[in-house]
């Protein structure tokens, strides 16, 4: 019994501890997560794992290729002598013959075409690598997007809640002056109204943050929920326009680099090979095509190919590889002109945000103090229910305005950060 006890304490709490939620998050740890949890980031090892393979495949191009053939042939006319000599008799030749025969063939030169390879092939790599590290980067602003949504609708879910806390707190004041004959009743179902649409709002708020909370969970891994706290980033020192980080940069040059490799590649089609043979073979004839037993056979030597003349066909290839070096500059230029557009769009939404958010302040303390009055007014029936709810919600409006910007501030700074490329940054979380 005690056994059992202890084996269903051990499971329990087993379960407690794979299902425990993170109490808070910060957007460094969920960057951090998404990366190591996403399946893109797993194709750097998978990326590095071919290049090896195609590098050991293309230097057995040195090794010696060894090929095993077989042959059994019948033809209809042999090769024969039309002259008769005295006392001398010329045999002729079978029409079936055989031969089996092991070809080795050695590379002694190539002309540069294996190590030119090689070099393609770790230029393919490169780019392939910086390929993912452009997902990854896209990755992380997805993760940072979705943070700061959860933490926007977070803030919106709070102010409401307070906004709904002081209808409240006005409702039952309300409701006590009716009973004393003090305020029209009215006044009541005006302020009931009012919480009725909050809660709608509300409802909105919390399933679109149930959404994005989602969202980050399958980006990072993650097993957090409505409950778990995140982190607010603060970010204050913006690197200068000269000091790009992206990785589309390097991509552009790894480009450039592959067509050159690529021009090199074409040259050396025209240059000449030379390699040693050997067949080692056994089979009727043997070399000497009068015997008609089977024997044994071996011949050596050097072998030449050089293409001599193309008809300018690799000349054209070089010239397609040309073209497509400058299609990949001006793909660059266009790159850049809509990444300094976009740049310039985060900085002109930091400045927006940074002189709301100085208005802001000055707002919210203006609309507390004309809602406060308003409140007063309302409990002792100056005004009507309405007109304390149109002071009421401007300062609900006014306060929701600069928590979010507060947040939507970070956010820019951030967007200015991510968009000059920088993955790292120092925060204030």
């Amino acid at each position: 019994m005690k056994k059992i006890v202890f084996l269903l304490l051990l499971y329990l709490l087993q379960n407690a501890g794979f299902s425990q939620q993170p109490q808070s998050l910060t957007l460094d740890s969920c960057r951090k997560m998404a990366l190591e949890h996403y399946p893109v980031s797993r194709q750097t090892g998978l990326l590095t794992e071919i290049h090896n393979f195609k590098q050991e495949s293309t230097q057995r191009g040195y090794y010696p290729q060894l090929n095993l053939n077989g042959q059994a042939a019948w033809q209809s006319e042999v090769t024969s002598l039309p002259i008769n000599i005295p006392n001398i008799e010329i045999p002729s030749l079978a029409r079936d013959n055989y031969r089996i025969s092991l070809d080795i063939n050695q590379l002694i030169w190539d002309g540069g075409s294996i190590k030119s390879q090689q070099a393609m092939d770790f230029a393919t790599l490169e780019i392939n690598l910086t390929e993912v590290e452009i997902e990854n980067l896209k990755l992380t602003e997805a993760v940072n997007q979705t943070y700061f949504s959860i933490l926007i609708l977070k803030e919106s879910e709070k102010l409401i809640l307070l906004a709904m806390d002081e209808i409240h707190s006005r409702l039952s004041k309300v409701r006590a002056g009716i009973a004393n004959g003090a305020v029209l009743p009215a006044n009541a179902d005006v302020l009931d109204a009012e919480l009725i649409r909050l809660e709608q709002t509300l409802i909105d708020i919390r399933f679109n943050r149930n959404a994005a909370i989602y969202r980050l969970n399958e980006l990072t891994g993650l097993n957090s929920d409505a409950t778990t706290a995140l982190t607010l980033p603060e970010y204050h020192d913006l690197p200068a326009l000269d000091q790009w980080q992206r990785p589309e940069y390097q991509l552009f040059d790894l480009q450039k680099i592959q067509f050159d490799n690529q021009q090199q590649m074409i040259g050396l089609k025209l240059m000449p090979r030379f390699s040693a043979f050997s067949n080692l073979g056994y089979g009727r004839p043997g070399l000497n095509m009068f015997s008609s037993t089977f024997e044994p056979f071996v011949m050596m030597g050097l072998r030449l190919n050089w293409n001599i003349w193309d008809w300018n066909i690799t000349a054209r290839n070089k010239s397609i590889t040309g073209i497509q070096k400058q299609i990949t500059d001006t793909r660059k230029q266009a790159w850049e002109i809509n990444q300094r557009i976009l740049l310039n769009n985060h900085k002109q939404e930091i400045l927006k945000i940074e002189n709301q958010l100085a208005a802001d302040h000055r707002i919210v303390a203006l609309r507390k103090s004309i809602a406060s009055s308003a409140a007063v007014q309302l409990e002792l029936g100056v005004i009507t229910s309405s007109e304390y709810l149109t002071e009421q919600n401007a300062f609900t409006q006014a306060n929701l305005n600069l928590g979010v910007n507060k947040i939507m501030l970070q956010r820019a700074r951030l967007n200015y950060l991510t968009t000059m490329g920088f993955t790292t940054y120092k925060s204030g979380e």
